[in-house]
């Protein structure tokens, strides 16, 4: 178990089942846990990474998408090798966990829940992270760019297990009565990043990942600053939250309202291709 969630007192498993009733959870593909333990094996390859990838072809098809979204690569990349010798190994690592968690997820709509909005949001999120980290703390890239994408990763499922109650809360989300978080925790008692720090023990991802998602909206937490800044962003594309995107950039970090807007133009440029891989 996660030691925040010990601080917290938190069983995983008993939360979830708690929220989710007897449902049975996906089990994570067993390729991409067999993927990560060679990329964190010192002694593992590029070479052997790919092998164990290519025993499923849709998870492989999918990593590259995610890979050419964003590389801004010349050349579009068609295998695991160059994906490695581009990203690197810490990034590969990231971009196939989001892919592993994006395969376990529920799709198809629900009350309140529209699978191609979400992954839309989840892309402007994702790219707007990861464009912003860049400038701020580079090293954070990547695992901003995981965490944004994943950040909801809670919410297809809720969506689909509890479409009544979990439904009713999307949908006056979505009609700008007030912010997810606070109208989870009002009417329920949780809010979608615990429920997602719980998934993301239970398939035994990274803690610093499951610790940064649970968090996305605490100022005081753990994310890095490409995370915080994208967490004011709505998932609407009317009421995208760029103003206060701006103010929290200028306010917390020194960056001129000019330069976060450029940054959030490049951005936003780029997620629409990555929206388009990940509803493929």
């Amino acid at each position: 178990m996660f030691s925040f969630l010990k601080k917290k007192k938190q069983d995983p498993k008993a939360e979830l089942q708690r929220v989710l009733g007897d449902y049975e959870l996906p089990s994570f593909p067993g390729v991409v846990l067999d993927a990560l333990a060679e990329l964190r094996n010192p002694d593992g390859s590029s070479k052997s990474v790919g092998r164990i990838l290519a025993s499923d072809p849709n998870l492989t098809i999918r990593l590259l998408k995610l890979v050419n979204s964003g590389s801004g690569a010349v050349r579009r990349i068609d295998n695991v090798q160059q994906a490695v010798s581009l990203a690197g190994a810490s990034n590969l690592e990231s971009l196939i966990l989001a892919v592993g968690v994006q395969s376990s997820l529920p799709t198809g709509s629900a009350p309140g829940f529209d699978s191609g909005r979400f992954w839309g949001a989840a892309a402007r999120r994702a790219a707007t992270a990861r464009a912003f980290a860049k400038v701020l703390h580079p090293a954070t890239a990547m695992q901003s760019f995981t965490a944004s994408l994943l950040q909801d990763m809670a919410v297809p499922m809720l969506a689909h297990r509890r479409p009544q109650d979990y439904g009713r809360i999307l949908e006056a989300w979505h009609g700008g009565e007030g912010t997810l978080e606070d109208m989870e925790q009002a009417d329920l008692g949780w809010h979608h990043g615990e429920v997602a720090t719980w998934l993301c023990d239970s398939w035994s991802l990274p803690e610093s990942l499951a610790q940064i998602i649970g968090e996305h909206h605490d100022d005081d937490g753990v994310a890095p600053p490409g995370v915080l800044l994208v967490s004011r962003l709505r998932e609407t594309e009317e009421h995208p939250g760029v103003d206060a995107l701006v103010a929290v950039a200028e306010e917390r970090y020194g960056l001129s309202a000019d330069r976060s807007i450029s940054i959030l133009d490049e951005a936003l440029g780029e997620a629409g291709d990555l929206a388009r891989q990940l509803a493929a």
